[in-house]
């Protein structure tokens, strides 16, 4: 068990970076009268795959062409042996729908696919529930797909303990809540994992509608409970935004027939379509090019949610309907912004620059509330096509670039993302959480960034008073793993087991050049006994390549002669 636990932490950010750019969805080919083609596969597949690919019945066939159609991932060799694997897994095994189970793999594949995952974030999608729901174990899945695909697999199926949480939360055995909140923890280590299980959830409540009604409540106050918050977290507000209206679909059923059918009555499709129209001409114009120019309103649940926290009116929120805009680079931005201000009257105190001033998720984005014609507010959103990726898919967003373009480093992403990991634990440790619907403020986790203004009410230190055991990230020459040490550990500590208090730094004795110390949440360490805290970030100086030792070998001699001045000289850049 500790070793699998070790590798799904050591395996953090593996693969994570053979991204899939944006691949564009394939029109499916026809043979004769609408017959897809299903005999045809577009690469040499192995002997094994090609002996299943021949006694495939038809329907299988069909399926697998069907989610090439729909996107290119689909004709990699690694996803068709994950879905020939995951039609093994589960033949015979149908939904309350009525639906083969298999086609709900390809569903939760499918969703991973659009959010730009690689091959292997969505072959884990085709076998996510492969452990749990037929014969196949973790080294037949290594066997056939290999480590990466098996290891999230297992971390999906921990990520099964999620949706016990709400329900367990109270019980009184605290060494057996203690015992699963652990196993939960450990199974999000890797965020790649999570969102397998978020698209398995999504897809899940998108086809609830075979169950009981009471199995429904239940699913959807658990959705509410667990899943929005993760998907909240990780920033992908395009199935946030799902999951909210189908839970608030089930959950207020009474709430959600009045706003919508209000919705319908106050949308007029002919003011977006002339604001569009007035837009793309001004653009053109002032030759701002755009990638999207669209209508949007908000959703349900968020209409629902701002007029109880504000308690005002539907007719009140003037962010309802809009338009949004995105264009080329951030100086487009303002350019273009310019130009929505000069075809419309501006609705003061409306607008809110969260390029200038991003908001602590990150997000950016220009808006602005101006007047139709017809004196009706609506909102003006403008944002850079990078911005536009992080607001919909938040840190899956980062798969579609490669790592040297992108403005912010994977790897801080991920820190990012397992500091949030680690402080979660200690909110869900808490014995005296409770959960409600309509209230997210009850289940908002910790803040997850590095650092904080002195009142920031999520901060990680604030949350994190518990005794027990604490969770270190460690970052090593770009890889990432999640240390559980001691309470009242050190530096000394972690130094002794990553390294053996070995090579690189003498007993407990530092270099006096700060670049080439240890670093803590990203201060150089002078003192080894600096005790370590839950969610510190300790960052190790990458260790010399052994091809350099000869080449630095007189250089380091004169260094410690005191002979050499270096200063400017970084000798570990290479």
């Amino acid at each position: 068990w500790r070793a699998r636990r070790d590798r799904l932490f050591n395996g953090f950010i593996r693969n994570a970076l053979g991204s899939c750019l944006d691949y564009a969805p394939q029109s499916p080919k026809s043979v004769g009268e609408g017959r897809l083609d299903v005999e045809e596969l577009p690469f040499e597949l192995d002997e094994n795959l090609v002996e299943i690919e021949r006694f495939c019945d038809p329907y299988t066939k069909k399926m697998l062409v069907e989610a090439q159609s729909r996107h290119k991932i689909f004709h990699e060799e690694l996803v068709v042996k994950a879905f020939y694997e995951a039609e093994t897994a589960h033949r015979g095994q149908m939904r309350a729908s009525g639906d083969p189970y298999l086609q709900h793999c390809v569903e939760t594949a499918v969703l991973l696919a659009k959010i730009g995952a690689n091959p292997t974030v969505v072959a884990a999608g085709l076998l996510h529930d492969a452990l749990d729901d037929s014969f196949m174990d973790y080294d037949h899945i290594f066997h056939v797909v290999g480590s990466g695909v098996a290891d999230l697999v297992e971390g999906v199926s921990k990520l099964s303990q999620l949706s016990k949480l709400a329900r367990d939360n109270n019980t009184a055995n605290k060494s057996i809540e203690a015992d699963r909140l652990h196993t939960m923890f450990l199974a999000m280590a890797d965020a790649r994992a999570v969102l397998v299980k978020l698209a398995d959830r999504l897809h899940n409540m998108m086809t609830l509608e075979a169950l009981p009604v009471a199995k429904r409540l239940r699913f959807a106050k658990e959705t509410m409970e667990i899943f929005v918050p993760l998907a909240s977290r990780l920033g992908i507000y395009s199935w946030k935004e799902q999951l909210e209206n189908i839970c608030f679909r089930i959950l207020n059923p009474g709430e959600h027939k009045v706003l919508s059918s209000k919705l319908v009555k106050t949308f007029d499709e002919a003011l977006i379509s002339e604001a569009i129209a007035r837009l793309k001409n001004s653009l053109d114009d002032r030759s701002i090019s755009y990638h999207l120019l669209s209508g949007r309103h908000k959703s349900l649940y968020s209409i629902y949610n701002k007029m109880l926290k504000k308690k005002i009116t539907m007719d009140e929120i003037h962010d309802i309907h809009g338009l949004r805009l995105v264009v080329e680079n951030e100086e487009d931005c303002y350019r273009s912004l310019d130009v929505v201000h000069k075809l419309w009257p501006v609705v003061l105190g409306r607008f809110k620059d969260y390029i200038a001033h991003p908001k602590i998720n990150g997000y950016q984005s220009l808006h602005t509330v101006v007047l139709s014609e017809g004196m009706v507010p609506f909102e003006v959103q403008i944002r850079t096509r990078e911005m536009h990726l992080q607001a919909e898919y938040g840190l899956a967003a980062h798969w579609r670039y490669k790592e040297g373009s992108c403005k912010h480093s994977f790897v801080l992403q991920m820190v990012e993302w397992a500091r949030w990991v680690v402080t979660w634990q200690c909110e869900t440790m808490r014995t005296d959480r409770s959960f409600s619907f309509g209230d997210n403020n009850k289940i908002r986790p910790p803040c997850p960034f590095p650092s904080h203004s002195d009142d920031c009410p999520y901060s990680y230190a604030l949350q994190c008073n518990h005794e027990g055991p604490i969770f270190v990230i460690v970052l090593d020459n770009e890889k990432m793993s999640v240390q559980e040490f001691p309470e009242n550990s050190t530096m000394s500590d972690l130094l002794e087991r990553v390294g053996g208090a070995s090579s690189r730094w003498t007993h407990y004795n530092f270099p006096l050049k700060e670049e080439l110390r240890p670093r803590l949440n990203n201060e150089p360490v002078s003192n080894p006994s600096q005790k370590l805290n839950m969610g510190d970030v300790v960052e190790l100086t990458p260790a010399l390549p052994r091809k350099a030792l000869t080449e630095y070998r007189e250089e380091i001699q004169r260094m410690y002669e005191g002979q050499l001045n270096l200063s400017g000289r970084h000798f570990l850049s290479n």
